[in-house]
């Protein structure tokens, strides 16, 4: 897939979903494969809570990515 996504904090979740969606899987299935890949045992609602505080590591978004098969560029406005 050769799409590029704008990830922005405000609907942080919506767009992790809709990118899930995109490769037929649910984020519950993303968040048990970045579980088995990466050897974690955190939990969908502990997910959940991250993205409604807005605390997720830069560093779990690159996992979550990594499933979904998208690398994290930045790139000046």
């Amino acid at each position: 897939m050769d799409k590029e996504v704008k990830l922005e904090t405000e609907n942080l979740a919506l767009q992790i979903k809709y990118l899930a969606a995109l490769n037929g899987l649910t984020v519950t299935k993303v968040k048990e494969e970045v579980n088995k890949k990466f050897n974690k045992s955190d939990s969908n609602r502990n997910l959940s809570n991250k993205f409604r505080n807005k605390t997720i590591r830069v560093s779990e978004l690159v996992e979550i990515l990594d499933i979904l098969d998208y690398e994290i560029y930045i790139h000046k406005r």
